[in-house]
């Protein structure tokens, strides 16, 4: 009950927007208003099967490992670049990939990668060595990949708000169970087939996610009636005579020297074009036209003459009505100019009179660099793109609920939260889009300027300069050199304690079946306002790091399971709570650059575990040091992560610290300049 309460009120709130001029963006009107359900379980399902299929084949390479190595006859260290390539790339790629979804939308995007994935597996079937391998599988097929998995995570935060939660953690689940259902497909693809004809199978797999990709239909901005002034205008003149107000009734109280009142009939109003003309408005209210308040110039004329004026006007008035709705019935064209006269007239008499805030505001946008009326146009065009944009939102990318935002919480309501988080480039607002400086072009002028915007918000390094951010990175840094390491070689490892090729690989089954459960379970955790996300986030890779480093340990198959198990389920926290802990630590202004470096930092990072760990095990001839060394990886992500806190307390210190010193200067300076004032007295 409470909950449908509040629903009322936050659409009442959205009801009861202002309304907003044609020419201009309408800044609740032009924003996309995310439906939380509807079209948008569409979009849930066509995400959860994407995630599917993109991490089940990324996270399966593991089973493939053994046949590429007797294949191409080359270290277990050198093929697994081609497994870290697909997997790093595709994480690498996000910041690109996030200005092309800003671009041409998620719809596009995803339909893109799944045709580069698919051409990428497909060419794979006809390297003849691992650095050809790796250029199709992995690096082509990891860019295809990328292109499918942002969209697919930013689809559905532009589709969701207050469900955000509950939409977003139904569709990464995708992800473990596609390691559940993979695993065991391609050990049955590579038993009837080869590698070739298995990866044929996996690029017709890949090329549905152009179907799911067509899903992602974009949202459109509410049809909702952005009426012009003047229509504006005429409406309340007629509810104000339905009211019989005093400006909508044809009299006026006066009183007389004895104390009684009188009732009076109102003087018509001028004809000069304006606020206060009776032009166009009777016609677009579609009422009676109502009696009019004397203007400031009538009250102040000649009583003695005042009558032969005013019959004078309303004559002249007359005529010019007479002369308007003959020009409007003879020639369209002629209809359209003469109200934009009318309109630039009321503009340019609101300019001089400074009738309101609102019109100075809008005249200001509309007679300022833009100048004409095809420019005022355009730029309303591209705002109103812009905002459309899902990269406009600040909040996309998150994947908790947006009512624990402070940002949301300090809002009246969700649609002046909505409006608070888009963002649009300033070269747009000022109306200088593609001319006069190319700040940040560079080599990159040819680049429209919202996808430099995009790439620039994405990949902009001087968050490195961030204490806090830094030490995350390193922190993430350590965590997936540590990451794929049970992925890639955990099949491998079973084999040589003699357990059968084929049940080995249901230990990925195992790892991804419990870290879709580990998923839903940190994220209802982490939902609660009192939990601290990066705490939970920290134990999940401590623990983790446990279960890695015990995999030498396993003598038998039931404790590869519990290994397995005990991985899959802790470490989905370290994926899943990424963005709640960026936007906990720097806030939801930062969490598009942040999470764009923290994708590019998880990259790299992931391109080179792997194949570390083959290289140890080529010198050692033993998994039990690679699985160590992965383990004791993890074990430092968690330390430096935990230490993240006490720097992010160092930082508001310092800064208090500063600010304190600032202002005991500027005192100390005035207390000076007062001295030195006494004195010269």
């Amino acid at each position: 009950m409470g909950q449908s309460k509040q629903d009322a009120k936050g659409a009442d709130a959205e009801a009861n927007a202002e309304e907003c001029d044609g020419d201009d963006i309408c800044e609740i009107h032009d924003i996309p208003i995310p439906p939380d359900g509807g079209w948008g379980w569409v979009i849930v399902m066509s995400s959860f099967l994407c995630n599917l299929i993109v991490d089940g084949i990324a996270y399966t390479f593991g089973v493939f490992l053994p046949k590429f190595v007797v294949y191409f006859n080359e270290g277990k260290g050198t093929v697994a670049w081609v497994g870290s390539l697909l997997a790093g790339v595709y994480l690498s790629c996000g910041p690109i990939v996030g200005a092309l979804t800003n671009k041409f939308g998620c719809r596009t995007t995803c339909i893109m990668g799944s045709i580069v994935g698919m051409a990428a597996f497909a060419l794979s079937t006809l390297s003849e060595s691992v650095a050809m391998l790796m250029v199709t599988y992995g690096i082509i097929g990891g860019i295809g990949f990328g292109l499918i998995y942002l969209p697919a995570i930013v689809s559905v935060g532009y589709y969701f708000e207050k469900k955000r939660a509950l939409a977003t953690g139904i569709a990464v689940c995708g992800s473990g169970f596609g390691t559940f259902v993979f695993a065991p497909l391609a050990a049955m693809l590579l038993e009837h087939y080869d590698w070739k004809g298995a990866n044929l199978i996996l690029a017709g797999i890949i090329l549905n996610c152009a179907v799911f990709g067509s899903l992602m239909r974009p949202l459109e901005a509410p049809k909702k009636k952005c009426k012009p002034l003047l229509q504006r205008m005429a409406e309340d003149k007629a509810a104000q005579l339905e009211r019989g107000s005093l400006m909508g009734s044809q009299y006026f109280m006066v009183q007389l020297a004895d104390g009684s009142y009188e009732k009076r009939l109102k003087v018509p109003v001028n004809v000069d074009p304006g606020v206060h003309s009776s032009f166009d408005l009777d016609e677009l209210a579609g009422a009676h036209a109502a009696a009019r308040m004397p203007t400031i110039s009538e009250a102040k004329s000649d009583p003695v003459n005042g009558d032969a004026a005013q019959q004078e006007k309303k004559e002249d008035k007359q005529m010019k009505n007479a002369q308007l709705k003959d020009n409007l019935e003879e020639d369209p064209k002629e209809s359209d100019k003469l109200i934009d006269e009318v309109k630039a007239a009321v503009a340019l008499r609101g300019s001089r009179n400074s009738v309101s805030n609102g019109e100075a505001s809008n005249l200001k946008r509309r007679s300022g660099a833009c100048g004409s009326k095809d420019d005022v146009n355009s730029l309303s065009a591209s705002k109103k793109d812009l905002a459309a944009r899902p990269l406009a939102r600040k909040d996309v990318l998150y994947t908790g609920s947006v009512t624990n935002l402070p940002e949301y919480q300090s809002q009246k309501s969700l649609a002046s939260y909505r409006q608070s988080i888009v963002s649009i480039p300033k070269a747009v607002q000022t109306g200088k889009a593609g001319q006069g400086k190319k700040s940040g072009g560079g080599c990159c002028t040819c680049i429209p300027e919202a996808t430099r915007k995009e790439m620039s918000g994405l990949m902009d390094f001087s968050l490195m300069k961030d204490p806090v951010f830094l030490f995350l990175g390193v922190s993430n840094v350590f965590g997936m050199l540590g990451f794929y390491v049970p992925f890639v070689y955990i099949i491998d490892a079973a084999t040589t304690k003699d357990i059968d090729e084929e049940t080995a690989a249901f230990l990925l089954s195992i790892i991804g079946i419990t870290n879709t459960v580990g998923r839903l379970i940190s994220g209802y955790i982490s939902d609660f306002p009192a939990v601290d996300s990066l705490f939970v986030t920290n134990v999940c890779i401590a623990v983790s790091g446990v279960a890695v480093f015990c995999v030498p340990f396993c003598n038998n198959y039931v404790g590869f399971c519990i290994a397995s198990g005990v991985f899959g389920l802790f470490s989905s926290a370290f994926i899943a709570l990424t963005s709640i802990v960026l936007v906990d630590l720097l806030g939801i202004a930062q969490l598009t650059n942040a999470f764009g470096l923290l994708c590019l930092l998880r990259g790299v990072a992931a391109i080179v575990g792997p194949p570390l760990a083959g290289s140890v095990f080529d010198m050692t001839q033993s998994y039990d040091v690679p699985f160590w060394l992965a383990g004791i990886f993890l074990f430092i992500s968690s330390a430096i992560s935990f230490m993240v806190p006490c720097v992010r307390r160092w930082v508001k210190r310092k800064e208090v610290a500063l600010t304190a010193k600032t202002a005991g200067e500027m005192k100390q300076l005035k207390s000076s300049e007062d001295a030195t004032r006494a004195v010269q007295t």
